[in-house]
């Protein structure tokens, strides 16, 4: 059994936003070839506060390699006052389905392809729904504790 099943990523970009910036920074969380591999990206149109025109973004992994790969990849971009952070915040993080929920910054993931942890709603959402038995927040707070002490 793997670390995760499945990896949802989403991102919201506003009309003043550059499309292919928060693409591409969506794509540097996947660390293998999106069209050799069949994963899609999803484009969805949405309406804001005072109609304002919203694109949102999401690619949802669902085969093991791609998950481990997105978790890896993510490990080791994450600074290590970040994943202190995430260990120390874990009881938050985890719902009582085993999702593990991280945000990350927006603009410095787009522009710098730099992750950086935050609690702003700026941000690239990422849900991982955690590989723990029995399947429960408890459950998957261990297993994604050791995940992060490994890293």
């Amino acid at each position: 059994m793997g670390i995760a099943h499945t990896v949802a990523i989403r991102v919201f970009c506003g009309q003043e936003e550059n499309e292919n910036e928060i693409v591409n920074g969506l794509k540097s969380l996947l660390p293998f070839d999106l069209e050799k591999e069949k994963i899609l990206i999803r484009r969805q149109n949405a309406l804001g506060f005072n109609d304002r025109k919203i694109v949102i973004f999401e690619a949802v992994l669902n085969k093991n390699r791609h998950v481990k790969a997105f978790l890896e990849n993510i490990l080791e971009k994450v600074s290590g006052p970040d994943k202190q952070m995430l260990l120390r915040q874990l009881d938050s993080r985890v719902d009582d389905d085993a999702n593990f929920f991280v945000r990350f910054e927006k603009e410095t993931l787009a522009k710098h392809n730099e992750l950086l942890v935050t609690d702003n709603g700026n941000c690239y959402h990422v849900k991982i729904k955690m590989a723990a038995y029995p399947s429960s927040k408890q459950a998957a707070i261990a297993v994604m504790k050791e995940v992060l002490e490994k890293a």
